[in-house]
């Protein structure tokens, strides 16, 4: 593995999805693209993603009482949508959820 295989992901289809992520998420994501990360929002999504697929960390979490959920747009990489469609059928959880999951885990792993 070279230098840049280590740090960074390479070059691959996105698939342009509008999804639903519960606004604390979102903010704490929003929190650490700006102030810790060289990275967008939309970068550590796809992170968050490739992580809970290579783990298979799929637990669900208690969502706080009053969440509400926020629409935003994303780029997903095709290879990760695919692997996420096979967890959906696997789980029966819809690709929200699993998002939502995909990024609560990589939150906690950074407390």
């Amino acid at each position: 593995m070279n230098t840049f295989d280590r740090y960074l992901l390479k070059k691959e289809n996105l698939i342009k999805r509008r999804v639903e992520i519960d606004a604390s998420l979102y903010e704490e994501l929003a929190k650490i693209a700006d102030k810790k990360y060289d990275a967008s929002i939309n970068k550590l999504v796809n992170i968050a993603i490739i992580e809970m697929i290579k783990t298979n960390n799929i637990q669900i979490y208690q969502r706080p009482q009053n969440e509400i959920s926020e629409s935003h747009n994303f780029a997903i990489r095709e290879s990760s949508y695919k692997e996420m469609e096979k967890l959906r059928d696997k789980y029966g959880l819809s690709i929200h959820k699993l998002i939502n999951i995909a990024i609560y885990n990589a939150l906690n792993s950074e407390n």
